[in-house]
């Protein structure tokens, strides 16, 4: 681990233990919970083009509608599950939740008609929405910057695995269980998918933390480890977490730019990285190539296997060298040209197939974005929590409604006003990428020509900012 720097080089054994309890407990079942999440989401599509469909009388654009289900009840549930993050134990939030996710993916496999399974899916929206926020807020609150990017990598990487293995799972249930006890194959799927995320909300129990300046973290670490964590973050300068969120703190942090760019890159981020899923498995079933359950089920899982890749490479190298700018971009020119290869279609099938798996670069795109958007607001706890749960919030507003119009499932195979809409999307994300960019680049100089005057006694935090605030006044008048 130390030739790729999972520990920061010079860290003392004391502290070396602490990050190593953090990992086991934080990333164990962050990661785990993140695998079950993607996984049991998947089985839906999975289950619909291995007979789902027709078992229970689906047509015309319900798929797209049940996911419609799915987004509304968890945007609903959202921002006030967001706010209960820094009121209540998280330890047992997340856990609880992660219950009752299970319970109702268990649901799934004993619905008969679309009724049924809109209660299921609607259940399921409510009890993932502090899920992925509620992890990402705590992996920023314990970890330093330099020790960021590659949790977030590792923790990332666990929902295209999960997407992954909900492939192989239905082709396994399909091949060797379909009409065992005379259940359906694609039923089983979901009953397997219980069986898997029960444990895992009890892992979550036993071991994943509160926030470290929480009275009482966790049963596992020492009085002295707890009071190193805290001072790791006073280190960076990391302003201690409040109990609760305050309005103040809310118009605070929508005057600033991070907010507005990194919610509308997100924004972006949903709507690119969904035609690489739902879709692609559609356009195999629509195909007049008449391809087999198996590999309807097993193709989309490249896809996952490139995310994985470039999650794990960009994350590495942005941790290297401290350019998170770099990776994101890159994912967003790489995705830009699959759309532009869709939007043309008269293609090659291989033409077509590397445009569909190359959407696995956006879903590399999380990690880039969230750990972009908590290296920027680092020293804010309360910026870091808005800023992240609007990003997941706000984006999946979109995401709720928007492939009903741009990815009709009545359109399979060629689905020409979504690959246009991904190719218009696809390239705003070049652009916005740049754009952030720019405005880093200005906030790194700000915050080092303020720490320099500051260490040289020349002024205070106040006076640096009023001297910023100059500049850019002066900045205006010269351009106009």
């Amino acid at each position: 681990m130390e030739g790729w720097h999972w520990y920061r080089p010079g860290i003392s054994r004391e502290e070396k233990v602490l990050v190593f309890k953090l990992d086991l407990s934080i990333l164990l079942f962050g990661c785990l919970s993140t695998f079950t999440k993607t996984l049991d989401n998947q089985a839906l599509t999975n289950a619909y083009v291995t007979g789902m469909q027709e078992d229970i009388g689906l047509t015309g654009n319900d798929l797209n509608y049940l996911t419609a289900v799915y987004y509304s009840s968890y945007l609903s549930f959202m921002i006030p599950a967001s706010f209960m993050l820094t009121r209540l134990p998280i330890s047992r939030i997340l856990p609880t939740m992660e219950i009752l996710w299970g319970i109702s993916t268990f649901g799934c496999a004993w619905v008969h008609n679309l009724k049924q399974l809109y209660v299921c899916r609607f259940f399921l929206g409510a009890t993932e929405t502090v899920a992925f926020t509620g992890v990402i807020y705590v992996i920023g609150s314990w970890y330093k910057r330099d020790e960021l990017g590659t949790r977030m990598a590792l923790f990332q990487i666990s929902a295209p695995l999960g997407g992954m293995i909900s492939g192989y799972l239905q082709t396994a249930a399909y091949s060797h269980l379909n009409g065992r006890h005379g259940i359906e194959g694609w039923r089983w799927l979901f009953i397997i998918c219980f069986c898997i995320t029960f444990p895992c909300a009890l892992i979550g129990y036993a071991c994943f933390p509160n926030q470290p300046n929480n009275t009482r973290p966790s049963w596992w670490l020492k009085k002295s480890e707890i009071e190193l964590a805290n001072r790791r973050l006073e280190e960076e300068g990391i302003m201690k977490i409040e109990k609760k969120i305050n309005w103040r703190a809310l118009t605070r942090v929508l005057k600033g730019w991070p907010w507005y760019c990194f919610v509308f890159a997100w924004c972006l981020y949903d709507q690119n990285q969904f035609w690489g899923t739902t879709p692609f498995s559609l356009y195999l079933k629509a195909s007049d190539r008449h391809y087999s359950v198996s590999q309807i089920n097993n193709y989309p899982t490249v896809g996952k296997a490139i995310a994985i890749i470039l999650t794990v490479t960009g994350s590495y190298y942005a941790d290297k060298t401290g350019d998170r700018f770099g990776p994101t971009v890159l994912g967003a020119i790489l995705v830009a040209s699959g759309s532009i290869i869709l939007v043309v279609w008269n293609v090659s099938e291989g033409a077509q197939f590397y445009a569909f798996y190359i959407d696995g670069a956006e879903t590399a795109m999380s990690t880039f974005l969230m750990s972009w958007a908590s290296d920027v607001v680092k020293h804010d706890s309360e910026a870091r929590s808005i800023i992240t749960a609007s990003m997941n919030c706000i984006g999946q507003v979109f995401l709720a409604w928007v492939p009903i119009f741009t990815f009709d499932v009545t359109k399979a195979p060629r689905f020409t006003v979504g690959f246009i809409f991904s190719m218009v999307t696809g390239i705003l994300h070049v652009v916005l990428a740049c754009f952030i960019q720019v405005l880093d680049v200005r906030r790194k100089r700000k915050e080092k020509r303020r720490a320099l005057l500051i260490d040289a006694g020349h002024g205070n935090d106040a006076d640096v900012i009023d001297l910023d605030n100059q500049e850019s006044s002066s900045s205006m008048r010269e351009k106009h």
